[in-house]
């Protein structure tokens, strides 16, 4: 699960001005927001609170271009502080909720969304998020806590102890060699949890097909197959490598080929399962239609999905070399894949035509 920009700003730019005032203040900032601009939004809602700090809205608005621009702490606080000015302010309570939760605050995602539903009884998407994230509270609230400065895991007490470590040193390792190979080192600690394999799918409720979950945390079932060394650690590699793309795009939407493929491609050496896939399929699915995640297809469809994303992810690597993390910033703030490759020097026909050789499309 990735962040929710798009909800987020529908709220802010209908649900929030609405609530408080029947003409928001600093319209510029909110247009701003509509188009995505985080940077012109920010500097309008500053200079707007530096008249009247104590609006709600401009609180609001400020902690939303906070988080368009990756700036989470900043967020939380201008959202924390509107909530203070407004208590009834229901919009500012879900989006503080929302970006609590992506940074690994659960209390403070639980607590926002309490009080959500307290001003908003019987609403079932907000009740339903709530009990999500209770529950899974629950679920770790009984397990060993061992935090780091990179990360933070999560386990199952001494049942789980070797696990830990070999994930602990697995994650210490590809922090260094992925973070220098898309030149992003996360400044934020990365939580991993190890789940009972219905655990993870009670939490997640993620596809049968899935090895892991990254939504802001590495969620891993640790059950089953998972015990093996091999899998146990190309599957938390391939978490971490979406922790560091969403470091490097700064939360922001990456098509889904380019973040499940350099995941894919980065989980480890052997590539030969990519070329295996590929001759064994019937059909290539096009790259345009891999911009989504991959969540809703079948195992068979996953696996083409991930090995044309595999595919694609080498040649940028190859194309872009040590420009890859830019391209992953440009494209995290809005930017087009293609007009990225442009301004990065790589033609996107060629990238595409190249693609297309490779995969047998044509």
């Amino acid at each position: 699960m990735r962040r929710r920009l798009a909800w987020l700003i529908v709220v802010c730019l209908n649900a929030a001005p609405l609530a408080l005032a029947q003409e928001p203040p600093a319209p510029e900032g909110w247009s701003a927001l509509e188009k995505g601009d985080g940077s012109r939004a920010a500097s309008v809602f500053r200079e707007a609170l530096e008249r009247d700090p104590a609006n709600p809205l401009l609180q609001y608005g400020a902690g939303i271009a906070a988080h368009l621009l990756g700036r989470e702490s900043a967020a939380i606080s201008a959202l924390k502080k509107a909530v203070e000015l407004e208590p009834r302010f229901v919009e500012a309570h879900l989006s503080l909720g929302e970006i609590a939760y992506s940074q690994g605050d659960l209390d403070l995602a639980i607590r926002s969304f309490d009080a959500a539903l307290k001003l908003r009884p019987g609403n079932p998407q907000i009740a339903a998020q709530l009990e999500r994230w209770q529950r899974e509270s629950g679920v770790h609230g009984g397990m060993t806590d061992r935090v780091g400065v990179r990360f933070r895991i999560l386990f199952d007490g001494a049942h789980q102890q070797a696990l830990g470590d070999r994930v602990e040193r697995v994650l210490e390792s590809g922090y260094w060699r992925i973070g220098k190979l898309l030149d992003t080192y996360p400044a934020e600690t990365v939580t991993v949890v190890l789940y009972t394999n219905r655990q993870f799918t009670d939490i997640t409720r993620a596809p049968a097909w899935a090895g892991g979950s990254y939504d802001g945390r590495i969620r891993l079932p640790a059950g089953g197959a998972m015990r093996a060394g091999a899998d146990l650690d190309r599957v938390v590699t391939h978490e971490l490598v979406h922790a560091i793309v969403a470091s490097a795009a700064r939360g922001g939407n990456v098509p889904a080929w380019v973040n499940e493929g350099l995941a894919s491609h980065l989980e480890s050496a052997n590539h030969a399962w990519v070329r295996a896939v590929i001759a064994a399929s019937r059909e290539i699915i096009p790259l345009e239609s891999l911009e989504r995640p991959f969540g809703d297809m079948d195992s068979r469809a996953a696996a083409l999905a991930y090995a044309e994303s595999a595919m694609a992810a080498r040649l940028l690597l190859e194309r872009l070399g040590p420009n890859v993390g830019l391209f992953l910033q440009m494209v995290g703030t809005g930017t087009s894949v293609d007009d990225a490759l442009s301004t990065l020097k790589s033609d996107p026909a060629a990238f595409h035509a190249e693609w297309r050789r490779r995969v047998g499309l044509r």
